[in-house]
């Protein structure tokens, strides 16, 4: 087995890819959950994802050539969607890692819909490049995924699980769980 294949079919990315797939099966089917039970998974396969991606092997890509997207617009807009229209008022969230947020005089707002579904097109396009069976290519989407999660959606996903889990356990919602009302 060549390096290049150790890394396709190491252990580590094997169960990456097995929590990627869950989660992306996980957020394509958030139409049919209720809000308090999203949150609850969410706040257990996001952390998942992330101790996985930290697992990557940090290589240098193959090829020099552009991996394929295979979420379109339309995709990422309903799951973004999907999932603003699931939390409602608990979509937004301040942000304080913004690297402008030290310039700002106001709050900077962030949206939990809007980080999952940035997320999901990344980890998505990750997976369904993973299916095509093709070593080099799968390779390279591990390496580009790695590189994705250092840059961008590593620290998105942090910050969309602390309102994830002000969402889940802050001591206002308990009143609203006992009138009867989902998270």
């Amino acid at each position: 087995m060549s390096a290049r294949e150790d890394i396709v079919f190491s252990r580590d990315t094997v169960e990456f890819v097995t929590v990627a797939a869950e989660f992306c099966a996980y957020v394509e089917r958030s139409n049919e959950l209720s809000r308090k039970d999203f949150v609850d998974t969410l706040l257990k396969i996001l952390p998942l994802l992330y101790i996985k991606a930290q697992m990557l092997p940090d290589e240098e890509r193959i090829s020099d050539e552009d991996l394929e997207d295979f979420v379109s617009e339309d995709s990422y807009e309903i799951v973004r969607m999907t999932i603003f229209d699931l939390l409602d008022d608990k979509d937004t969230y301040l942000d304080v890692f913004v690297n402008d947020m030290k310039y700002s005089d106001t709050p900077i707002t962030k949206s939990i819909s809007e980080d999952i579904a940035d997320i999901y097109q990344d980890i998505k396009n990750f997976v369904c490049l993973f299916q095509l069976g093709i070593n080099e290519t799968m390779h390279d989407a591990i390496i580009e995924c790695n590189e994705h999660f250092r840059q961008y959606w590593g620290q998105t996903l942090t910050n969309t699980l602390r309102a994830l889990h002000d969402i889940r356990y802050n001591t206002s919602l308990e009143d609203e769980e006992e009138e009867g009302n989902e998270l």
